[in-house]
Parts: structure tokens; sequence; C-alpha cells
């Protein structure tokens, strides 16, 4: 990747790499293999501490992590994105890196949410528009072109009636607000779950869901949705069980996720595996384990759901990233766990956690996102607070390229 220097901690998540190109004996042989990683460089990792930001000017609404950028709505319904920006993924129409937040152009005060794809964004208005920017080499903008964009540009059909969006790894879905999903992008497994395996341009409706869906979220050439039911269904790739349908076959329409039922609260896509949590308040994850990513005290994949360790209760969200994974309970404390090479975890150590531990001097938490190497989280206090890997800024703290294993203030925040 051109314009990226990485950790030294990427090292070792070569073996996590390793681990995924050569499938565990659970998991099919033909499971999915990482995108195209950069190649590590000596850095520093910086124990607890928290670097100086400037004072505090925002306060945030939501946020999303993605790749290796973040971004976040703030109570002014404003867009602000940091980190890496090699295809304009920040959309401050520049391809400069940014360590601290960069306002995305020509969007105002008029955002109601946005996500943070592998090298793409994108954002719903206030008005029900649908915008993305960024890479767009497969279509994964949805303007019917291949042209990346540095700036916001419109969906094509998606201009009013779009409740949320999810921007994954090649590919983009929408749900309108009659709960209808719309996916474009990529389609090499099936991801836009429109029955085939044909890249699409410009959104195409995902077969069997009707107007029945909640929420929808997107990952590594695959996608999951909670129907109006409180059922999960997912489609798309599925080598290492990620589907949770009980195999490791891919689908290029929905499955019904195996034993959950219709008391599912909320959903989480990661790299290749998923999180959710039941109307009573249990953590569940399945798909791929090698570095502990379920939670559950083992390194084996599954592909159906699995309890989290201590979370079978009074769970708000969990979380899945690229290998690791991060659970808030309804108090506001948050836990993570998983590969934790470059401090990910965020309990101030770089050890790999098989089951959750508290993240480390981080007051009551309202939401979390997990990026592939970086954590983010808005506190009570409407601030944001990063950890993991810092090499292009994705901390947002002003100091790249220095990583940080416990939680650091974002600049502005």
């Amino acid at each position: 990747m051109s314009g990226c220097s990485w950790p030294r901690t990427l090292a070792a998540l070569a073996v996590v790499v390793g681990s995924l190109v050569t499938a565990p004996a659970s998991a099919s042989a033909a499971g999915p293999t990482l995108p195209p990683l950069p190649q590590p460089t000596a850095k520093t990792v910086t124990p607890s501490g928290t670097v100086g930001v400037a004072a505090a000017t925002y306060k945030a609404a939501s946020l999303s992590a993605g790749y290796a950028h973040t971004c976040v709505v703030t109570t002014k319904s404003a867009a602000l994105c940091w980190g890496f920006n090699n295809f304009g993924q920040l959309g401050d129409n520049t391809a400069t890196n940014r360590d601290t937040p960069v306002g995305v152009s020509g969007l105002g005060s008029k955002v109601a949410s946005v996500s943070a794809g592998y090298y793409h964004s994108c954002a719903v208005t206030t008005k029900g528009k649908a915008l993305c920017w960024g890479n767009n080499s497969l279509g994964q903008l949805g303007d019917n072109s291949a042209t990346s964009a540095a700036t916001p540009v419109g969906v094509y059909g998606l201009t009013k009636d779009v409740k949320a969006i999810s921007a994954g790894y090649l590919n983009t879905c929408a749900l309108t607000t009659k709960g209808k999903v719309w996916c474009w992008g990529e389609n090499s497994n099936g991801q836009l779950g429109d029955g085939t395996t044909t890249t699409s341009y410009k959104p195409v409706a995902v077969k069997g869901l009707g107007s029945g869906v909640r929420t929808v979220s997107v990952g590594y050439r695959y996608a999951c949705a909670i129907t109006k039911s409180k059922a999960v269904k997912c489609w798309g790739t599925n080598g290492f069980g990620q589907l949770g349908d009980n195999t490791t076959t891919d689908r290029p329409a929905p499955v019904t996720v195996y034993g959950m039922g219709s008391k599912v609260a909320s959903l989480s896509v990661g790299y290749v595996h998923t999180c959710a949590t039941r109307t009573s308040g249990k953590g569940l994850c399945w798909g791929y384990n090698a570095s502990g990513n379920l939670g559950d005290g083992t390194t084996t994949n599954s592909s159906k759901p699995r309890g989290v360790t201590g979370f079978s209760s009074k769970t708000k969200v969990v979380k899945a990233g690229l290998v690791n994974t991060c659970a808030l309970k309804t108090s506001g404390a948050l836990s993570c766990w998983g590969e934790n090479s470059a401090g990910q975890v965020g309990d101030n150590t770089t050890v790999t956690r098989l089951t959750p531990v508290p993240v480390y001097n981080l007051g009551k938490t309202t939401r979390v996102s997990v990026g592939y190497l970086q954590v983010c989280a808005i506190t009570s206090s409407k601030a944001v607070w990063c950890w993991g890997d810092n090499a292009v800024g994705q901390l947002g703290n002003g100091a790249s390229p220095t990583d940080s294993p416990a939680p650091v203030k974002v600049s502005g925040f």
C-alpha cells in the first residue's frame, strides 16, 4: 500500500495472517485471506499516559472505526475523520493522512450517521440521503462508476429515506426507513446478497429480506442483518463459519443464524467473526477464533454462536473488529479481548486475551467501535478516546506514529 508506514506490531500479526491463510481443521481449507497488509517498520509503543491534546471543541454523538481511519458525528451533526487517507477516505479533498480530526468536505451540519470501511467511508444525511467517498475500484461508493472520490458523492438512487449505512471491505449496504436493504460493490462471494456473484456499481436489493429489516452490518466480503422479528440473517463468504449457519459454505443470499431465534437486540460484523446481543442481555460471537476473538476462552473457530465469558447478562453491545472484540455493559463498563500486538485490547499491555478484560482507566462509556488494529469509544462526557495502532494517525491524538495500549483522548474532544 503506497503512502503507509506501519508498526512492528504487525510482525506479531503475521502469525495471525498465516493462520487465516491456512484455515484450522474446523474451517474450510478455502477460507478467506486477509487483504494485503502493509510492511511493518519499527516504531514505539508507549504505556499508559495521555498525550497532550487540544482543548475540547467538539462533543461526539456516534462514531465508526474502519481499517486505519475513524469518523465521528458530533452533537451538532458534523462529520469529522482522521487517520489513513490514501484514497481520500477522510473526505477532506486530499490524500494526506491526518493524525487529528478534519471535517468532511461539503457535509456541513447535516449528518445523521457515518460508517468507516476499508478504504472508503459513507454517511447518511439528516434528510436521509446516502453519500460515500474514498476508494471506488469495485463500485463501493455506489455512484454507478469506478471513480474514486476524495469528497462525498451521492449513492445512485438513494437520495432520500435512508435510515442507516454500513461500509465494509469493498462493498457497502444501506437500510431504508421502510426496512429494505440495498448493497453494492464487490460481490465475489455473494456479499451483496442478491443471489449472484456479480459485482454491482449501484445498489441492488438483498434477496428474500423484503421490507423487514431493523439493522445491517458489513464486514469482509459478508454482511448480516437483524430482521423486524429480531432474527439474524447473514450472507457472503463463510470460510470460518462467520455466517453462523453451522456450515462453512458461502451464501449469495441470506441464511438464518443457527440457534439465535427471534430475540436479537444488536449485531456487529467484523473481519471474519460476528457478534450479537440477545434481548436478554447475553453477548454471543461466532466465526474465526485463532486469537480468542470470540471471547469464550478458546481459540477454536465456531460456525454457530457461543456465549462471551462474563457477558451472560446486562450486555448493551458486542463489537467485532479484525482479530479483537469489545463489549459494553449497560452500566457503561467496557471490556475487550483478542489479539493485542498493537495494544488494541486497551488494557495497558500487549498480551493477547482469550476472555474479556476491562479497558484501562476509561470512564463510563456510551458507544464503542472496533477497527482493524485500533478501537475508539465515546464516554459519558461525549469525549472520544482511542487506543491501539497509530501508525497513520488513527488514534487522532496528534502523536502518530506512537501506538498506545491504553486510551488516549482524541484531539478536539
